[in-house]
């Protein structure tokens, strides 16, 4: 069977589609991150909630609301920051997705050309080795009366 005229293609594609399937996976992976940072900072600021209550029951000074209070609003500005990185990250990993779905449907492209072409192949193929079958019986069946 020849070889398919755009192999070397098919195989640059297939690279290629592994490079971006690569690079989704670590976009991915710093999304979660980000999560799981946000997740962090929203049970801090839920733990300090909890204990500025508690606190309230036993007597506060102001020092200490003072200081809670900037303990709150830096978080709160930390999880605002960290919200906004994870907004840009799933933005990125959407380009990271739609490039993989170019990539893969390229590739598919390459791989779709080369079934057709095997498929001719042997089609032609068949054909062939059904007239040269079809010519044996013809000489068989003339020979056979003489």
């Amino acid at each position: 069977m020849p070889s398919f005229r755009l192999e070397t293609a098919l195989h640059v594609r297939e690279r290629l589609e592994m490079l971006y399937q690569k690079a989704l996976a670590e976009q991915v992976k710093v999304e979660q991150q980000y999560r799981d940072k946000k997740q962090l900072m929203e049970e801090t600021l839920n733990h300090h909630h909890k204990d500025l209550d508690d606190a309230k029951t036993q007597g506060v000074t102001i020092n200490q609301l003072l200081m809670g209070d900037r303990f709150q609003e830096r978080i709160e500005r930390q999880l605002e920051l960290t919200q906004d990185q994870l907004n840009e990250q799933l933005d990125i990993v959407e380009l990271k997705r739609h490039e993989l779905t170019v990539a893969t449907q390229k590739k598919r492209v390459l791989e779709i050309l080369k079934e057709k072409e095997i498929k001719k192949f042997r089609d032609e193929t068949e054909r062939l080795e059904r007239l040269e079958v079809d010519e044996i019986a013809q000489n068989l069946r003339r020979y056979s009366y003489n």
